[in-house]
């Protein structure tokens, strides 16, 4: 029997109305993107494999357990952003042209997870940079962005939780008081948990697993750890997100699974997808441009899972709508349909017929199926006097038009500017 071959494992197909959510979605993100006076880049999908396990930490998840190399080099597919976007920085001098730059990308990321509901090994993000400035009005700015976007596309239900690690020595403190209070119940975590907390104790708040998450819900946490400056920085923060009616949630268990951050982190979670709650997450990363080879300079970032997001909206049935659909009621008039559907193409107004030699009544069940706003009905004796029918496909109406008015009639209707073609 000849194989059947099937898309990969952790990868999905996007069907038309899928590819149309995932339009819409991306479209309104880009408006909400521009209002924030954030760039659009476009970076490559392959990255050298130091770049990740140097930005992102060599003991992370996704450097240890989920990059996709390719064989016999030292290349992967990239499997976050922040990291590469740095990379571009550094790498084109940005720093000498400006003091401070605002970036976002849309594109597909990489990790070789067990994928479930939520979690796929080819996915996309929406993501955002600022580099530059470490003011807490730029912290605010972009939890907002994210929220914003997320409210733009129909997500409301979400919930905000924010945490501050503080700066490197804040961590390294906390880092050491989580290794003191966690090696008391070191038996009760999980074997990958008791190898993290000999190597970086942080890793262990981030852990999904139910018996560590128990265990880390016993830890009095608090902010106790941040030193004065940082401190007032956080409850700063805190008090603009009243200010712009942001809710959120204080978590001190929120730390994140990427070595690159410090001071504010968060994530956007939702009950909507079960274990993968998570539908965006950032934070500040002030040392990773200096860690990966440029200047010291602050920065702050999030990504938006595409994905995610569009289960939750459950757009699984929208259709990419025509303006008019063309049918003919005799077969030898498809040489007139094909000049007229490309006489109104030429204006700007979306267009199809039939390739398949139906019937009338056929051809109109296809019309709806597209859903077409009207339908143009060709026929001879109609033709003769340089004339269509127009059926209007809500309402059922229908009127002869002249075939020389069609294209200025059609837009009028659809409330679209004519080209001139």
């Amino acid at each position: 029997m000849e194989k059947k071959y099937l898309s990969v494992r952790g990868t999905s197909d996007f069907d038309s109305s899928q590819s149309l959510a995932f339009h819409n979605l991306t479209k309104k993100s880009r408006e909400t993107l521009s209002l924030f006076g954030y760039d659009e880049i476009i970076l490559p999908i392959l990255e050298e494999a130091g770049l990740f396990a140097k930005g992102v930490g060599q003991t992370s998840d996704i450097v240890s357990k989920q990059m996709f190399k390719i064989q016999d080099k030292d290349t992967v597919l990239r499997p976050e952003g922040t990291a590469q976007v740095i990379r571009y920085y550094i790498q084109h001098s940005l720093f000498k042209q400006s003091d401070f730059h605002k970036f976002f990308y849309i594109g597909p990321m990489f990790r070789g997870e067990r994928p479930q509901k939520g979690r796929f090994r080819q996915f996309h993000h929406i993501g955002v940079e600022a580099i530059g400035s470490d003011s807490v009005f730029l912290d605010a700015e972009v939890i907002s962005l994210a929220m914003k976007i997320l409210d733009t596309v129909g997500i409301s239900q979400k919930e905000l939780i924010i945490n501050s690690l503080g700066c490197g020595k804040d961590k390294e403190k906390f880092s050491k008081r989580l290794f003191k209070d966690l090696s008391q119940k070191k038996n009760e975590l999980c074997s990958n948990c008791q190898s993290r907390l000999a190597r970086d104790p942080l890793r262990v708040l981030d852990c999904k697993k139910k018996t560590c998450k128990n265990i880390v819900s016993t830890l009095d946490l608090d902010n106790s750890c941040l030193c004065k400056e940082c401190l007032y920085s956080f409850e700063k923060l805190l008090s603009l997100l009243n200010n712009l009616g942001v809710e959120y949630t204080y978590q001190p268990q929120l730390v994140r699974g990427l070595d690159y951050y410090t001071n504010t982190v968060f994530e956007i979670i939702t009950s909507g997808l079960g274990a993968q709650d998570a539908i965006g997450a950032g934070g500040r990363y002030n040392n990773l441009v200096k860690f990966l080879g440029g200047p010291q300079t602050p920065a702050i970032g999030f990504a938006l899972g595409v994905e995610r997001i569009l289960l939750l909206l459950n757009e699984q049935k929208q259709v990419n709508g025509l303006d008019v659909f063309i049918a003919v009621a005799e077969k030898d008039l498809y040489k007139d349909a094909f000049s007229l559907l490309n006489q109104l193409r030429g204006a700007g107004i979306i267009s199809d017929c039939d390739y398949l030699n139906k019937s009338l009544k056929a051809q109109m069940r296809v019309a709806q199926k597209k859903a077409s706003k009207f339908v143009i009905i060709l026929g001879s004796q109609e033709l003769l006097q340089q004339k269509v029918a127009l059926k209007c496909m809500e309402d059922g109406s229908q009127e002869d038009v002249n075939l020389k008015d069609l294209p200025v009639k059609i837009s009028k209707l659809l409330g679209k500017e004519l080209k001139q073609c």
